[in-house]
């Protein structure tokens, strides 16, 4: 069976807040879609762990905010090298803003 991502992923670096059981930590993304992100991180977290996004775009003044989901997790010998968040649910202009970012090549 192949998988298929719905949305095309980009590779951006972007600094992002993570809260997850009431810790919060930063970390930075190796590559973001209008569906989830990919959050480089050596914090364990579970598969389908609930966790609360904040980061900003450029094109965008307000920080865009999302509630997400573990989905996958990458490691080797036990040693967690980074997480696969599905996003729970853009606002709109939270869509219309990284649209406008994943116009611009990556930097």
């Amino acid at each position: 069976m192949e998988h298929r991502r719905a949305d095309r992923r980009y590779d951006r670096t972007l600094d992002i807040e993570v809260t997850a059981d009431g810790v919060t930590f930063t970390t930075s993304t190796r590559n973001i879609s209008l569906g989830g992100i990919y959050l480089l991180s050596e914090r364990t977290l579970p598969f389908g762990a609930k966790v609360s996004l904040r980061f900003k775009v450029p094109t965008q003044v307000e920080p865009i905010e999302v509630d997400g989901e573990v989905r996958w997790i990458e490691s080797d010998n036990g040693e967690t090298h980074g997480l696969g968040v599905q996003f729970g649910g853009l606002r709109a202009r939270d869509v219309w803003a990284l649209n406008k970012y994943f116009e611009k090549p990556a930097e």
